[in-house]
């Protein structure tokens, strides 16, 4: 379907756009390209490149996350006046999500450049490294608690290792080392689970050499936790 321009009146009616100024609305809507999606049709793909930031004109899009079982969870509905694909505003990312046209929507899109220059007021590079500092995390956290919605114990224990390791591992000839202290009570804490529940996995994994332990401190092998992970029941 052809690209159009959108106009600085169709922004200027979208509530979360009240606070900008005529002029950075007008510099927003002459870089934004607009479409319109049927319902259903996918506006990007889990993922996918993440290229763009985009913008509900109106109609609703559909959030979703498709785990390795292509067991799909709904993230968010978002209304109009909702940007979405904020994945973009870091360079060479990917989208952790599917977006679909919950119904017949028209949507715009705009390069993260132009998108932070034009709302923010300041530079790209300015921009990125105070997202970097601040921001970048904790959208990672959000990630990765969607990520386990449906696991079962024994695959949301073995993420959680993973996402340990990412945040404080450092390499080992025997795999990541998870140099933190960290006791079968926290982690069960943060899976959900009682204390015995994650010894008896934390165990199981040891026997099959997925993990050793020194003490608190984990070492994991990241391929092995992956296979649980990505295991078909």
């Amino acid at each position: 379907m052809a690209m159009d321009k959108a106009n600085v009146k169709l922004l200027e009616r979208l509530k979360t756009l009240f606070s900008f100024s005529d002029s950075e609305l007008d510099k927003l809507a002459g870089n934004l390209s607009t479409r319109v999606y049927r319902t259903n049709e996918i506006i990007f793909d889990q993922d996918g490149e993440a290229t763009l930031v985009y913008l509900i004109l109106s109609g609703v899009v559909k959030v979703s996350y498709i785990n390795s079982h292509h067991k799909q969870t709904i993230v968010s509905l978002l209304p109009a006046g909702e940007f979405f694909g904020l994945d973009s505003l870091t360079p060479n990312a990917h989208h952790p999500f599917k977006s679909e046209a919950f119904e017949e929507s028209t949507v715009g899109s705009v390069k993260p450049e132009i998108f932070v220059e034009a709302l923010l007021g300041t530079s790209y590079k300015n921009f990125l490294r105070w997202y970097m500092a601040t921001m970048y995390s904790g959208r990672n956290l959000y990630i990765h608690c969607i990520r386990g919605i449906g696991l079962d114990l024994r695959r949301r224990l073995a993420l959680e290792l993973m996402n340990l390791a990412d945040r404080f591992g450092s390499t080992d000839p025997r795999g990541t080392v998870i140099r933190l202290n960290i006791s079968h009570e926290v982690l069960a804490n943060i899976v959900g689970a009682s204390r015995q529940q994650v010894t008896q996995h934390l165990n199981e994994f040891d026997r099959e050499k997925i993990i050793f332990r020194e003490g608190r401190r984990i070492i994991i092998n990241l391929k092995s936790l992956q296979r649980v992970i990505d295991v078909v029941e």
